[in-house]
């Protein structure tokens, strides 16, 4: 196959050129059976080989029609040969190579019309007008032209072209416009997002405004309370009210960071106290085993005090929903994450159900979204055994770095 007669890239996807070649060969399968069963009906010509050359001719070009996909032209070509011989033919020795006379109505093959509308389908539309219009000055006796003979060969060569032209455009522009509906919709969805995004900065704006002046309150009341009172035990109250409040400001503010700047923290920037406590500390005070591999230090700030948050959310629901219940926390630092796991065994006692249901249950819904903010991925449930088991695995450092820009 030469160059020249390769089809266009523009004819049609994979699946639409095996769809086409399936239409050309059904298509030139109905007309060789058409073909033998006129060449079955027709009596003999003076010529005598008039029927059997039309029918092998006619069935060269059935034969060829599938090869329209992969040779458009050469199938053209061939198409205007035997449109050349079956002119030449009915003009010069009647009955020789066609059946029946000059007067006869049928020039062009039978698959004609279906070459011209292939032809117009996979190439451009000016080569394959250029090949209807071959076809049609062929098939017109222009030595002896009638009326008749004008509309057969027009109606085998130029209205198939006409239509087929009409479905390609059609076809185009559907996929046109299915393409711009989607299009559109994918940016009717990329803005709601954009909006939403904007509006969860927004409400998480005005909660940290509200929630930082009322915790600011709190703190700067504890601390006065711890230098003018003379109890000791009120002065160490107000210094972990105050302590609870500074981190809890703290952590508001690395959230709202999340939130609308992304995250810029790395492990050389943590502040050696910006932990969120001791888990060592935490864990012996709700009497809880603590095992902890790897070095704490690969992970930053942000991350540390969520993990800090999800063990102290996890020891405070197993003391309010297994009282009494040992518990197990793991901590690995592999280097490139940390993984938790906070588990309690079957509580040896039932829990109070005042104190279970004076919770707002979105403890553990709270710290899932905290994690996946932080790229992690956390889940809780029932161990099937009765007891219980929290998990988290959280990014160390750069991984999600950037990953919540609003401006991405």
């Amino acid at each position: 196959m030469t160059r020249d007669d390769r089809p266009p890239a523009t004819s049609g996807s994979p699946t639409a050129r095996r769809t086409v070649f399936a239409i050309a060969t059904g298509t030139a399968a109905l007309c060789a059976v058409a073909q033998v069963a006129l060449f079955a009906a027709r009596a003999s010509t003076t010529g005598g080989s008039g029927p059997v050359v039309e029918l092998a001719l006619n069935l060269l070009v059935d034969l060829a029609l599938p090869a329209v996909v992969r040779l458009p032209r050469t199938v053209g070509a061939l198409a205007i040969l035997v449109t050349a011989v079956f002119a030449v033919g009915m003009s010069l020795a009647p009955g020789m190579l066609t059946w029946g006379s000059p007067g006869d109505l049928a020039v062009t093959p039978l698959a004609a019309p279906l070459v011209v509308s292939f032809l117009v389908y996979l190439l451009p539309w000016r080569q394959a007008f250029a090949f209807a219009a071959a076809l049609a000055l062929l098939a017109i006796p222009i030595w002896a032209p009638t009326w008749t003979a004008l509309y057969m060969a027009l109606s085998a060569t130029a209205l198939p072209a006409l239509v087929a032209l009409y479905l390609k455009v059609r076809g185009e522009l559907l996929r046109s416009l299915r393409r711009r509906a989607e299009l559109a919709d994918a940016e009717r969805r990329l803005l709601a997002e954009r909006a939403e995004s904007a509006e969860r900065q927004r409400l998480a704006a005005e909660l940290h405004d509200i929630v930082t002046h009322h915790v600011t309150e709190i703190v700067l009341h504890a601390d006065a309370l711890r230098v003018t009172t003379r109890d000791d035990d009120a002065r160490a109250a107000a210094e972990q009210i105050r302590h609870a409040g500074t981190r809890t400001l703290t952590e508001l503010r690395d959230l709202m960071r999340v939130v609308t700047n992304g995250i810029r923290t790395t492990p050389a920037e943590r502040p050696d106290d910006d932990t969120g406590g001791d888990l060592a500390e935490l864990a012996s005070a709700d009497r809880a085993t603590l095992e902890v591999t790897g070095d704490p230090g690969t992970v930053p700030a942000v991350v540390a005090r969520t993990v800090y948050r999800v063990v102290q959310e996890s020891l405070t629901n197993a003391r309010k929903h297994a009282p009494g219940a040992p518990v197990t926390i793991t901590i690995a630092y592999p280097g490139d994450r940390v993984d938790v796991e906070v588990r309690n065994a079957p509580p040896p006692r039932t829990a109070d159900p005042t104190l279970t249901s004076a919770g707002s249950g979105m403890g553990l819904i709270g710290l899932g979204r905290r994690v996946s903010l932080l790229g992690g991925v956390f889940s809780w449930g029932g161990d099937g055994d009765g007891g219980f088991t929290v998990t988290a695995s959280i990014p160390a450092a750069k991984p999600y770095e950037g990953v919540f820009d609003p401006r991405m």
